[in-house]
């Protein structure tokens, strides 16, 4: 089968003055048709072609693409334990975990300033964070929240005296 050159110059997307340069130059097959003009075979454009793309990888050839990453489950879990300088009569246990305020502060937040709320509404006390990943308990943290002091007290009942 052939081509004519400008059928050969749309594939190859040169010039047909180029193509008719690759013939000369031997890099193109072609034979003379009865009217003089070129027709050049099909097998050595595809050879050609071929040539001008070395690197371009054979399809089922290439790796497979890697496989999507996991999301990694984190999250924190808070206790409170108690709080031995002000007891108020709260018993120790769990009280939420972190991915809760995920949702209520959906630009982020800083885990220091929830647990830093989190001691003011119990007064202070001593608190135990899981740090879980993937529902595998990898690190464990007591902290310990200071509470009111004794100013803060008096002024608290005065204020609730008001009322």
């Amino acid at each position: 089968m052939t081509l004519s050159v400008g059928e050969t110059a749309k594939r190859l997307d040169v010039s047909p003055d180029s193509v008719r340069n690759y013939c000369e130059r031997g890099w193109l097959q072609f034979v003379r048709a009865r009217s003089n003009h070129r027709r050049v075979l099909l097998r050595s454009i595809e050879v050609f072609e071929a040539q001008r793309r070395p690197n371009k990888p054979d399809p089922s050839r290439l790796p497979e693409p890697p496989p999507p990453k996991r999301q990694v489950e984190e999250d924190f879990e808070i206790y409170y334990l108690g709080n031995d300088l002000y007891p108020n009569g709260v018993n120790g246990g769990y009280i939420c975990n972190l991915s809760f305020f995920k949702d209520l502060f959906p630009n982020g937040f800083n885990p220091s300033t929830i647990l830093g709320d989190i001691g003011r509404i119990f007064g202070g006390g001593t608190f135990k964070i899981l740090r879980i990943c993937d529902g595998v308990v990898i690190s464990e943290r007591i902290i310990s929240v200071p509470g009111p002091t004794k100013d803060d007290v008096a002024i608290m009942r005065e204020v609730y005296m008001d009322l």
